[in-house]
């Protein structure tokens, strides 16, 4: 991963809100300005930017090759934030929204066989790397999709179209014996919410390799446990980033341009590089071999290990 450039994004308008599933709607994005949409893979994100003032990512859910739309999957989950109650509640086709990426952090491939496991709107980045799979016609693969809401739905059937190796169940328990089930050397994605990809990631067997994205974060704290500071190498200015306090609230109080998506450490958005210290790393996106190569840090919540952090800004 390397940090994210500057992406003050582009406008584009709701063109379709509706149902697909039990507490789950689709959202389809046009540019507002008629021109083709940044092209992407399966398992890239973009940030949603709503008039609340909050920005949430949400996988890309259509098709890689529509430069025409974009397509989300959005759940009404419980978040604080009131992100998923906006979309069902408030959002229509004709209102114009701003958005930034796309952004490629669950890319899929270079496995002999493979299993996608999800539940609710974990299934967005899944659907295109299903079909992308498939249309290889070379490697195995099938999808277990947790939807308890019932035969019927339009999220049901798309699963069902993609034929006999996908399938959906009432329950995690059920796919998780599948998850158990998975061959040596098979890959699993798995999307949902932590605890969902955390028992994935237990269930499976050894010489099963597990990619997981989150789309909520476990429970830790963000603030800075004591004061240290934080010199911006490019800027030349230094700050002090108080006890309890978030590193990112600090770098945008002093003005310093550092993109925001989530908050809880799931997207990436956020993620600067390094010049000098140690980083307590609190976040749920950088991989083993970036933390410990320390030059990065995901500043919404990940804090600095000794008393002084310098930063590539």
């Amino acid at each position: 991963m390397t940090p994210a450039p500057a992406d003050r994004g582009r406008t584009v308008t709701v063109s379709a809100v509706r149902p697909v599933a039990d507490r789950l709607v689709e959202v389809l994005l046009v540019a507002g300005d008629g021109t083709p949409l940044p092209r992407w893979t399966p398992g890239a994100h973009v940030d949603l930017v709503l008039p609340t003032g909050l920005t949430r990512p949400y996988s890309l859910a259509g098709d890689p090759g529509d430069g025409r739309s974009w397509r989300l999957l959005v759940a009404r989950s419980a978040d604080q934030d009131g992100a998923g109650a906006y979309v069902h509640d408030v959002l229509r086709p004709g209102h114009v929204l701003r958005v930034r990426g796309p952004r490629q952090l669950f890319a899929v491939g270079g496995a002999p066989r493979y299993l996608f496991a999800s539940a609710g709107a974990g299934i967005a980045p899944l659907l295109p790397m299903a079909r992308l799979v498939r249309s290889a016609r070379v490697y195995p693969w099938s999808l277990v999709h947790v939807d308890r809401s019932g035969p019927g739905t339009p999220l049901g059937q798309e699963v069902a179209d993609l034929g006999p190796a996908a399938r959906t169940v009432a329950d995690r328990a059920s796919l998780l014996e599948v998850v158990a089930a998975a061959q040596p050397g098979t890959s699993v994605y798995a999307c949902g919410s932590s605890r969902l990809v955390q028992a994935v990631a237990e269930a499976a067997a050894p010489g099963v390799q597990v990619h997981v994205q989150r789309f909520d974060a476990p429970t830790r704290t963000t603030g800075a446990d004591r004061a240290y500071e934080v010199v911006l190498a490019r800027r030349g200015e230094r700050m002090q980033v108080a006890a309890g306090t978030n590193l990112l609230t600090t770098l945008h109080a002093a003005g310093a341009e550092v993109a925001v998506s989530c908050g809880v450490g799931i997207c990436g958005a956020c993620v600067v590089g390094i010049v000098e210290g140690a980083v307590e790393h609190r976040d749920s996106v950088l991989t083993g071999q970036e933390r410990a190569a320390g030059r990065l840090i995901v500043t919404c919540v990940s804090t600095a290990a000794e008393a002084r952090l310098v930063l590539d800004l």
